[in-house]
């Protein structure tokens, strides 16, 4: 990039380079995005889902939300994301496929390792080299699909493909079990990896093909940003939902384990005290193992049907043409100060005609 890349770069002053950051933006973003998690992480685990606690960070999580967009809207000279990404309908589609993908992706990534060790019995190192499968069928697909993208100018048929396929391999982790099957953990894995390579990069240049080249920044970042919280969100839910599954089945480890094991394998603890799962042996092994496969089931349904929703959303991407055509765009505070003037005099008067 350094020896080949040439930009439009005019030099900016670091005082007005500064005042443009959108800091009141970014910080309301940043604060909704953090009580939203934090309401997610404590719901059912430290606090009940009906607390005072857990109800007011989500409720003003929303708030702050609806907040940070008021201010983009109205208050923001140069806002961190523009409003006007939002205006296409396929935007929003190709966001929402960034947002269901980043969702269950980094769920596979997170949680299979978790299945191998406390199910199969792999310590951690081996646990990662289980996940091969999953990780070099996506890489391998989404290498492939730029390849084919750049020679068909086609987007929308890899993100439907790959949301296909997507939530066929995750449903399919929902028939692992709790008995070792190699041939169904290597294939599932596979399977899944199809279907999450082809949306790393297809929304996006769907996401490209219908900006502006000055908002082709803004959307980028935004879209990165929807799938980090799509990702962060995933942790989170994955984290309830197989928390308050092993607090659920409580009482039969409480019966079969005894009160001190049954702590140690229940709720928050379950997770963190994976290696006891795998040293348990006899009976008592098949029960903890039992209990962390149907826990880790239930999460895999929530996220099978989460793929299923963003399978929905995906067609609604459309197509568009890919042009090969290349127009400089130049960057800095003076070049989007005039496109704003621009944009502002051509706005409709009150007598329903364009301003010249």
């Amino acid at each position: 990039m350094l020896l080949v890349l040439k930009l439009h770069n005019p030099r900016t002053p670091v005082r007005k380079g500064l005042a443009a950051i959108d800091w009141l933006g970014s910080a309301l973003i940043i604060g909704a995005t953090l009580q939203l998690l934090f309401g997610f992480e404590f719901g059912g685990v430290t606090y009940p889902w009906k607390s005072v606690t857990v109800i007011a960070l989500i409720v003003f999580s929303i708030i702050t939300f609806a907040v940070a967009f008021l201010v983009e809207k109205y208050y923001a000279e140069y806002p961190v994301i523009p409003l006007r990404l939002f205006k296409s309908g396929r935007n929003i589609a190709a966001f929402g496929v960034c947002f269901v993908h980043g969702i269950v992706f980094i769920s596979g990534s997170y949680y299979l390792p978790l299945y191998f060790q406390a199910v199969v019995g792999a310590s951690s190192l081996l646990s990662g080299a289980y996940l091969l499968a999953y990780a070099l069928s996506l890489s391998f697909v989404s290498a492939g699909i730029g390849i084919w993208m750049k020679k068909t100018g086609q987007y929308l048929p890899p993100i439907v493909f790959g949301m296909l396929f997507l939530t066929l391999g995750f449903g399919l982790f929902i028939d692992l079990g709790s008995r070792v099957n190699w041939a169904k953990i290597v294939i599932y894995q596979i399977i899944a990896g199809i279907g999450v390579g082809p949306n790393f990069q297809s929304p996006l240049i769907a996401l490209h093909s219908g900006l502006e080249p000055r908002d082709i920044a803004a959307g980028t970042s935004t879209f990165q940003f929807i799938r980090q919280l799509g990702t962060s969100i995933s942790i989170v839910i994955g984290g309830v939902v197989f928390q308050n599954g092993m607090q659920r089945q409580y009482p039969t480890l409480l019966a079969e384990l005894g009160p001190k094991l049954a702590d140690q394998l229940s709720g928050g603890n379950a997770a963190a005290n994976v290696g006891l799962v795998a040293s348990l042996t006899g009976e008592q092994g098949r029960v903890a193992r039992d209990a962390f496969w149907n826990s880790l089931r239930d999460m895999f349904i929530v996220f099978t049907a989460i793929s299923a929703a963003g399978l929905l959303i995906s067609p609604f991407v459309g197509r568009r043409k890919l042009s090969k055509e290349h127009t400089e765009h130049k960057t800095g505070l003076q070049t989007l100060a005039r496109r704003d003037n621009k944009e502002s005099q051509s706005e409709p008067t009150s007598e329903g005609e364009k301003s010249t």
